[in-house]
């Protein structure tokens, strides 16, 4: 079914012959992010248990034929492609977060239309406790709006019980509500690979590289980040800033950026990278710089600390232990922290404890039978070990 178009049959009749199918909509790689991690882990685990698991894909390369995924050319693409699935009887399972208006609006179109045909629909809230959108003030057209979303979803997903507390202010019952990180044993199951030569060339001409995920997105604080590096530059001249992100249009706004801050030379932009090169590259850096505030705890900050790779991450309220914290605006907390990543990394190293990783993969895969299927036991009553934090979310 994937990247082909099939007739639909005349009516409202659902195929419902077979129970297992399950429409995932969400991020396909590449561009890799947490989103397309989570996503094409689960759609290996489901296959796995003989599911007939379709995935549409949202991502920037949407628009391009592929049998790996459903394409989508347009809104009305989108509304017909997901009509004709639940039609078929496929259970709808689709990604949203706080920080777009045309996401919710994808999501609740795909969870009503399968609500309407008496399909399970189920939601996984990707965003972290707080963004722009939600939570919201309480009687508010957003609040109203998400109050809707989650009260038709069959089961809403999320990553922390700092955003299963956000969830329940839209007033639905706790027990709708799971938390269960992103993260799973899969994402550290990797082979380090050989870095391409422009990395290469870059690790050797600089004497300490840290490694950023970047994006040309307000929440990533650009003008502040760009302020830290020419202070720190001043002390460390032959350090080097690896800028590794999600989006290839991105790449040349960024690169402008970096130019007019006049940083080009202390910097290398990749754009997205493979998940091995990725981590690969994290594990060669002296240390990890994390941007957003929005993002709650994040794999990739998760990822670092189980590599033991000191984390340097802005200071959202729900970061886990083990990561060195700064506040947005903040520049000489975060320059001593560059600064004792530079100097003393193995005492940072030291003070990261061993992180608690879990197959949360097989676990959502267990929840969903349940909900779905009417099999098994819920995540809830499994014991679910979550991060130690408040919340978390994103690559």
């Amino acid at each position: 079914m994937a990247g082909t178009e099939e007739g639909s049959k005349p009516g409202m009749k659902v195929d419902k012959t077979s129970t297992k199918r399950i429409l995932q909509i969400g991020n396909w790689p590449p561009p890799v992010c947490g989103w397309s991690m989570s996503l094409v882990g689960l759609r290996k685990e489901l296959v796995s248990r003989g599911w007939d698991c379709q995935v549409m894909n949202l991502n920037e390369n949407r628009r391009a034929k592929s049998s790996e995924y459903i394409d989508v050319q347009s809104g009305w693409d989108y509304f017909r492609k997901v009509l004709r699935c639940v039609r078929r009887g496929y259970i709808i399972h689709v990604r949203v977060n706080g920080e777009t208006k045309k996401g919710y609006v994808l999501a609740l179109s795909a969870i009503l239309l399968a609500r309407i045909l008496r399909l399970p629909a189920l939601l996984t809230y990707c965003g972290g406790h707080q963004q722009s959108f939600f939570p919201a003030p309480k009687g508010s057209f957003r609040q109203l709006a998400f109050s809707l979303l989650f009260r038709v979803s069959s089961r809403i997903y999320c990553n922390s019980e700092a955003v299963k507390a956000a969830i329940l202010t839209s007033g639905i019952k706790p027990e709708k509500v799971i938390p269960l990180p992103h993260f799973s044993t899969q994402y550290i199951q990797f082979a380090p690979v050989p870095l391409p030569g422009t990395a290469q060339e870059f690790f050797q001409n600089h004497d300490t590289v840290f490694f950023i995920y970047l994006c040309f997105r307000k929440e990533y604080m650009l003008e502040f980040l760009a302020d830290a590096m020419r202070k720190f530059l001043i002390s460390f001249p032959r350090v080097g800033f690896l800028l590794v992100g999600t989006s290839e249009r991105e790449v040349p706004l960024l690169r402008d950026f970096f130019d007019r801050e006049q940083l080009t030379r202390a910097v290398l932009i990749t754009g997205s990278v493979p998940h091995d090169l990725f981590l690969t590259m994290m594990m060669k850096s002296q240390a990890y710089i994390r941007m957003p505030l929005t993002d709650g705890v994040c794999s990739s900050v998760l990822e670092g600390l189980t590599m033991k790779v000191p984390v340097l991450a802005s200071d959202n309220g729900t970061r886990p232990v083990g990561a060195e914290l700064w506040k947005p605006g903040d520049s000489e907390r975060l320059l001593s922290l560059l600064t004792e990543a530079t100097l003393q990394r193995d005492r940072m190293v030291a003070r990261i404890p061993d992180v608690a990783v879990d197959d949360n993969a097989s676990k959502l895969a267990d929840d969903i039978e349940r909900v779905c299927l009417g099999l098994g036991t819920t995540v809830a009553s499994q014991g679910v070990s979550l991060p130690n934090t408040s919340a978390a979310d994103g690559r």
